[in-house]
Order: structure tokens, then C-alpha cells, then sequence
């Protein structure tokens, strides 16, 4: 058993540690992130909801844990189970990348290339090193393959992961989508990244407003450009590649789109529409034990089948006003990484009810990383840590799916 002590002493260096603490505290208080290691739901059990006749109406029996149908114009929430459940999101977070970059970055800009990109974990385009892109060109790779090394490229072509990620999390705030909680642009597994098939809901609708994402999520396949020819004069190839959402590759009927995703933590996760008679149907699915197609084909069934008899059982909030957004051209890097967008402008005071926290945040988390560095140094030795019970072991088997969908 390690042996805990505590002195009485109190020194300057401890007062500023813990007033640093708890000034982090302040300002980050919020409910916390729920844990995704619970339990999974009974993987047969059919919800119901209440139909306009009285009676009830059951939905599929899904092996997933969470999951939504929502009427994409309207944002009634025709049934579902647990959407406001955090669980990493795998690939759907792309959609939110795709939703606060398309319009931030100028589409026929040229990005070049980098090391950090093409050596992105997981699935891939095929970005090659010091080749320049069309800035649409990374979108499609990133849409329609899952292609990470793409998604990487796009946060370097907006001045780096940081900008990158506010953008996100500016946009998620302006939806309305409270409970994700974004780390990179890819959906790889990272710890504390969340989202949930409420706010993937969110995100999808309002994508389906963008002429821009609208088009690149119903193509079946596209020419992507190869790497660039050494020779003078050479025409650049380019390689083909398709949708990894089967919806589209297998030519469903009204399919509009979205997106798949997998990894070991994350399982299966899907965000999509669907529009049949008029009707435009979201679906979204965390964490499921089978075939994406097969479980979101149910729903989406279940909700063009069920729709006029069903009372909504919730409600899709609605987007705040977006803000005025200039788009800035790819960033370029010299030899030491520095971009020529040092500081791209992402607004953290906007009508989507933003504030200055995440300034305050870094103000107060430098002062309480001072604080700690000073009282450990001079307290060395008297609380005992035990890191491998602490450290939470991170496994990412970024592998395909059964149904080869990411």
C-alpha cells in the first residue's frame, strides 16, 4: 500500500498551486463528460413511441447503443434510444470538419502537401508528399474514401490542428450540438472526444443546406489527382475512387448521403439521409454491432413507414444565425513548419452565445501548470502516484469494418 502524507506547512507555492486549480475549475465547470464504458443497452430490445392514434408503435430491434430518426426540414425526432449518450464519434466527425472548413477555406486555393499529412494513421486517399491539391480535391478524399491524410491536410491548410479545432468547436456551438467535444479532424480515437447521434443529427442537417457538401456527398466516385510529374510538360494522372457509403455505391433510392465511421472504441457509427415522397429522413447510429447498412436501412424504413402516425418525440434545435465568414486561402509552410496563416481569426464571441473562456482557459491552465511544477518540485516525494492505474490504455485498431465502411 503507498503511504500518503500531508504536512501542515503551508508555503506560498502551495497557495498559488491551488488557487490556480481552483481558478481552472471555475472556469471550466460544466457537467462532466459521461463515461462511454457503461454497459452496453439491451442489443434486442424495440422502443416505443406513442402514435397519433393512441396506441403505440415499436421501433426496429437494433444492435446499437444509441441511435436517432429525425425529419431532416421539420427537426422533429420521430424515435430513437439514448441520443444524448457521449461516445466517440470514429469517422462521422468529418461531417463537422466538413461543415466549418467548406466555407472557411477558398475551394480552388492549392495546398501543398506535407509530411504530417501523409503519415496520418488509418484509411487514406493517397496524399503524396510536396504534390499541391484543389482544396475541393481534399474535401472529396476526405468525404468519400475517409481518407485521414486528407482530413490532416485540410486542418494544415487552415493554419493547423488548433485553428482547425476551434472552427469546429465554434460551429458545434452555433448548432446547438452541446455535447461534442472535438480533439482532431479525422474522428480518429482520442481521448475526451465525443459526440452523440443527437448532435451527429444536428451537424448532418445543417450540411445538407451547403450546395458544396450537398454535391460531394451524393457522388459515386471521382478522378483524384495522382502525384504531381517530375517531367516538364507531363500530364498529372489521377486515380478513381468511391464513396465508402453504401447507400450511394449501391444506388439506393433517395439517398443523400453522409457518413460512416469505425474504430475499436468507437465501433460502428453512421450519420445519413434519406429522401423518399418529399420527405428527407436522418438517421444516426453510435456503436453498433452489426452491418451498417442492414440496421440503418431498418430505420430508415421504419421512418418513411411510420412518419404520419407517429408523434415526435423530441425536437431538433435550431441553428443560431451564422456569422460572417471570409474564406482564406490554403495555408503554405516553410522549411521549419511555420504557415503563412499564423492566425487564422475564428470568432469565440458570436450570436451563438460564445464567450472569451477558451482565452481564460489558457490564461488559467498556464497559471495552474506553474503553480503545479512549483509545489511538486518542492514537495517531491510526499503524495505516492500509481500511473499505470491512472493511465487509461488506449487500443485503435483502425481497421475496416464487415461491411467495409468507415
Amino acid at each position: 500500500m503507498p503511504t500518503y502524507s500531508c504536512r501542515k506547512r503551508t508555503t506560498t507555492s502551495k497557495r498559488l498551486a491551488w488557487v490556480a486549480v481552483a481558478t481552472v475549475g471555475l472556469l471550466t465547470a460544466a457537467p462532466a463528460v459521461a463515461s462511454y464504458a457503461s454497459p452496453p443497452p439491451s442489443p434486442t430490445s424495440a422502443p416505443t413511441v406513442d402514435a397519433r392514434g393512441g396506441e403505440s408503435i415499436a421501433m426496429p430491434k437494433m444492435r446499437a447503443w444509441t441511435y436517432i430518426v429525425a425529419d431532416a426540414d421539420t427537426g422533429a425526432v420521430l424515435g430513437g434510444r439514448d441520443w444524448h449518450w457521449k461516445l466517440p464519434p470514429a469517422s462521422t466527425m468529418k461531417t463537422l470538419t466538413a461543415l466549418s472548413l467548406v466555407n472557411r477555406l477558398q475551394l480552388d486555393s492549392q495546398y501543398r502537401a506535407r509530411k504530417v499529412d501523409v503519415q496520418a494513421e488509418g484509411s487514406k486517399v493517397g496524399l503524396k508528399e510536396g504534390s499541391q491539391y484543389r482544396v475541393r480535391d481534399l474535401f472529396d478524399g476526405m468525404l468519400m474514401p475517409s481518407g485521414n491524410d486528407a482530413a490532416t491536410a485540410l486542418a494544415s491548410a487552415y493554419g493547423g490542428i488548433e485553428p482547425a479545432t476551434q472552427a469546429m468547436a465554434a460551429e458545434a456551438t452555433r448548432l446547438g450540438a452541446n455535447d461534442t467535444v472535438v480533439k482532431n479532424t479525422s474522428g480518429l480515437d482520442e481521448p475526451g472526444q465525443v459526440t452523440t447521434a443527437y448532435d451527429l443529427a444536428l451537424i448532418l442537417r445543417e450540411s445538407l443546406k451547403n450546395p458544396q457538401l450537398q454535391e460531394i456527398y451524393k457522388q459515386h466516385h471521382v478522378d483524384f489527382p495522382d502525384a504531381e510529374p517530375t517531367e516538364p510538360g507531363a500530364v498529372r494522372k489521377t486515380i478513381r475512387i468511391w464513396t465508402e457509403n453504401r447507400f450511394i455505391l449501391n444506388n439506393y433510392h433517395g439517398a443523400l448521403g453522409g457518413k460512416t465511421g469505425f474504430t475499436s472504441q468507437a465501433g460502428r457509427t453512421y450519420v445519413g439521409a434519406m429522401e423518399r415522397d418529399g420527405r428527407k429522413l436522418i438517421v444516426a447510429v453510435m456503436r453498433s454491432a452489426e452491418s451498417t447498412e442492414r440496421a440503418v436501412n431498418r430505420l430508415f424504413d421504419w421512418g418513411f413507414a411510420n412518419y404520419d402516425k407517429i408523434k415526435p418525440v423530441d425536437k431538433l434545435v435550431d441553428p443560431q444565425p451564422e456569422d460572417e465568414i471570409t474564406a482564406v486561402p490554403a495555408a503554405s509552410y516553410d522549411e521549419q513548419g511555420n504557415s503563412n496563416l499564423p492566425q487564422v481569426a475564428v470568432v469565440e464571441s458570436s450570436s451563438a452565445g460564445g464567450s472569451r473562456m477558451p482565452v481564460l482557459l489558457l490564461i488559467a491552465t498556464g497559471v495552474a501548470g506553474l503553480g503545479f511544477v512549483i509545489w511538486r518540485r518542492r514537495n517531491k516525494g510526499e503524495f505516492a502516484t500509481r500511473d499505470s492505474d491512472q493511465q487509461r490504455k488506449e487500443v485503435d485498431l483502425r481497421e475496416r469494418d464487415e461491411s467495409h465502411l468507415r
